[in-house]
C-alpha cells in the first residue's frame, strides 16, 4: 500500500503539495546554487511521493556554507547537476501547491533561477503557498504580551504602559529562571546573547561571508565583493558614513575604505 499523509484530511488539496526543503552553496539567490533538495509531494488523496537528491552546483561550495549543512565539494563531485536532474525535478514541481519553512523569501526564489538557468519558466506567481515559518510567526507572536501569557499563565492587560511592562517583563524573567537552570549562568547568558549566523559578518546583516570575502547582502550593490565596491563605488560606502547605520556597520564601512577588508575569524 502506498504511504499517506493526514495533511490532505486537514487541507483541501485541489492539487499536489509539495514540500520542501534546500541546501545551498551561501545566501543569494542570484548567484548561489542547490546542493541539495528534499521532498514531500503530497497527492490530493494523501498518497506521499519523496525524494531527496545531492546535487554537484558546478561551483565551489563555500566554508561558511558547508559548515552549517556539512556538504562539501568531495561529497558532491560525482552527483548528478541540476540540469540532469531538472527534467525530473520539473515533473516534480510543476502544476503543485509548495510548503516548506521559509520557503516563501527562500526555497521558491531559488529554485526558481536554477530552473531558468536550464531553459524552464517556474512561474509560481499563482500557486498556493503555505509557508510553516510565516504561519509560525503569525500564530504564535514573539511579543511581551506573548511571553507573559507563556510563561506567567496570565493575560497582560496593561500591555504598552511602560511600567506594567516592566512588570510584566519581571514576571516573565523570574518564570525563565525557574525553568532553564541553565540561564542562572552569567556565562551561559552571555554566550546565548552573543552567538551570531556565522554565514553573516555583521549583527545587522549587512554583510555576509563568501568564500571568506565580505560580500554586500543590500542595496543595488547586493551580491557584490565589499573589496569591489570599495575599490569602483566608494561614493556608496561615503554615503553610509553619513545615513543612519549601526556604528559596527560604519566601522566596517570605514576600514574597507582604507583598504583593510574583514577577516573571517578575525
Amino acid at each position: 500500500m502506498p504511504e499517506k499523509n493526514k495533511i490532505s484530511e486537514l487541507i483541501k488539496l485541489d492539487k499536489p503539495l509539495v514540500i520542501f526543503d534546500l541546501e545551498t552553496t551561501g545566501l543569494s539567490i542570484n548567484l548561489d546554487r542547490i546542493v541539495e533538495i528534499a521532498y514531500l509531494k503530497i497527492m490530493p488523496d494523501g498518497e506521499v511521493l519523496k525524494g531527496d537528491w545531492l546535487l554537484n552546483p558546478e561551483m565551489p561550495i563555500p566554508a561558511e556554507a558547508s559548515a552549517i549543512h556539512g556538504i562539501t565539494d568531495e561529497k558532491v563531485k560525482d552527483q548528478p547537476t541540476f540540469k540532469d536532474k531538472s527534467a525530473e525535478l520539473w515533473e516534480i514541481f510543476k502544476d503543485s501547491s509548495y510548503s516548506g519553512f521559509n520557503v516563501f523569501s527562500f526555497d521558491l526564489p531559488i529554485l526558481k533561477r536554477e530552473f531558468l538557468r536550464v531553459g524552464l519558466d517556474f512561474n509560481y506567481a499563482e500557486a498556493k503557498v503555505i509557508d510553516a515559518k510565516i504561519i509560525f510567526h503569525h500564530m504564535e507572536p514573539r511579543t511581551l504580551a506573548a511571553a507573559y501569557k507563556f510563561y506567567c499563565k496570565k493575560e497582560h492587560v496593561d500591555a504598552h504602559s511602560a511600567l506594567a511592562d516592566v512588570e510584566a517583563t519581571a514576571d516573565v524573567l523570574g518564570a525563565q529562571l525557574k525553568k532553564y537552570k541553565e540561564i542562572r549562568d552569567w556565562d551561559y547568558i552571555y554566550k546565548i546573547h552573543h552567538t551570531s549566523d556565522e554565514r553573516f559578518v555583521d549583527n545587522d546583516r549587512k554583510f555576509y561571508w563568501r568564500g571568506g570575502e565580505a560580500y554586500l547582502a543590500f542595496s543595488k550593490h547586493k551580491d557584490r565583493s565589499l573589496a569591489e565596491v570599495a575599490a569602483q563605488e566608494p561614493g556608496f560606502l561615503n554615503w553610509i558614513l553619513n545615513a543612519d547605520f549601526s556604528e559596527e556597520t560604519k566601522d566596517i564601512v570605514r576600514k574597507a575604505l582604507n583598504g583593510e577588508m574583514p577577516k573571517k575569524g578575525a
